[in-house]
């Protein structure tokens, strides 16, 4: 198990050991948003790929387009060889397209695939890790309440006395009190500091 200092915190997104106030990661995470607020790279990389689908969605329809006019250019005047030929390029044009747009549909649910997997790691590791904040949660809150709580039970069963001279409440077993009261003695252990500074201001005899 990875431990790290105070003054470190792991990156959720890529597990790299960073400072306590770094920002952001240099794997482009930022620890002051969500999560879901993150766009990860393999993200990122299927945006690029559905953009990039899109492009060859209108392209395919304008070869299309062309082809359906060569068509029509050649079906008006078959024994032109330049019409001919016009079409027959539209034609391989928009196969070409279509073989592409095909690899492309591949590709993106490969893309889909890996991002989705990076996605869960995300939230995985996120899961695991525990959220720093200045801010007591409510959850920490009434954690603390019920600690607090059993405190003062087992202390209400406990039988007390009271120092003589501070008045510190103390279980009756306690021997000694905070100020140096020695229960049994009826004295302190140590001499009070008003005591010391009492005799030294009694004049010493020559």
């Amino acid at each position: 198990m990875s431990r790290y200092s105070i003054y470190q915190k792991p990156c959720p997104a890529c597990g790299a050991v960073v400072s306590t106030d770094a920002k952001c990661c240099d794997c482009g995470y930022s620890f002051g948003s969500s999560s879901a607020d993150v766009q990860l790279p393999e993200e990122q990389l299927l945006q690029e790929e559905e953009l990039f689908e899109a492009y060859l969605e209108a392209r395919v329809a304008q070869t299309v387009a062309t082809v359906e006019s060569a068509r029509a250019e050649f079906a008006a005047n078959p024994v032109d060889p330049h019409k001919a030929e016009r079409l027959l390029q539209a034609v391989q044009e928009a196969l070409a397209l279509r073989d592409e747009r095909d690899a492309q549909a591949a590709k993106i649910a490969q893309a889909r695939e890996v991002a989705q997997t990076a996605r869960e790691r995300l939230e995985a590791v996120e899961s695991e890790t525990p959220i720093i904040s200045a801010q007591p949660t409510v959850a920490f809150k009434a954690q603390q309440a019920a600690k607090a709580e059993k405190i003062v039970e087992a202390f209400a069963n406990t039988q007390t006395k009271k120092c003589p001279h501070c008045k510190t409440v103390l279980p009756v077993t306690s021997a000694l009190c905070l100020c140096s009261y020695v229960f049994a003695r009826g004295d302190f252990l140590l001499p009070r500091a008003v005591d010391v500074n009492l005799a030294g201001d009694i004049p010493r005899s020559k």
